[in-house]
């Protein structure tokens, strides 16, 4: 029986003179339209690609960062590093900052935020880079400059 059907099909296929115009048509257009979803695709993930990298940047500064102010001496820590602002080489448009809480002056808290600009879209708080955080930056009004690399720690003195 299988084999009876198989023979049918092949008959139908072979009797036909070729395609339409419609079914032309219509294949053409889910072509154009699969077509347009890998490029979507591609384009995304050239972004996040983008991203990932510029996150990967910003975190090893910060980590490189937060390696040296716990290398320093802490009676200097609050001198030398609170309100300290930066910029990465490796991100052009970047500015990163350093916030020491001394609230408890035997455990100090420090904070590293690194905003930048990628393509149109900036990613942190500093909207505009200048190394200030002005009120309407601050979206949930912390006066910390907030971002996807934003590292906390804390400092004991020993």
């Amino acid at each position: 029986m299988r084999i009876f059907q198989l023979r049918n099909l092949l008959k139908i296929a072979l009797s036909s003179k070729g395609l339409s115009l419609s079914e032309v048509l219509i294949a053409t257009g889910i072509l154009a339209f699969a077509i347009c979803g890998v490029i979507l695709v591609y384009t995304l993930c050239s972004v996040l690609i983008a991203t990932s990298r510029n996150i990967n940047i910003a975190s090893n500064a910060a980590i490189g960062l937060m390696e040296e102010i716990r290398s320093s001496t802490f009676s200097n820590i609050v001198n030398d590093y609170n309100g300290l602002t930066f910029t990465l080489n490796e991100i052009p448009e970047s500015s990163g900052f350093v916030y020491v809480d001394d609230t408890n002056p035997e455990l100090l808290e420090v904070v590293v935020s690194i905003c930048w600009r990628q393509g149109e879209r900036a990613i942190g708080e500093d909207v505009n880079l200048d190394g200030v955080l002005s009120a309407d930056e601050d979206l949930n009004n912390n006066n910390i400059v907030d971002s996807p690399v934003h590292m906390v720690t804390r400092i004991a003195n020993r």
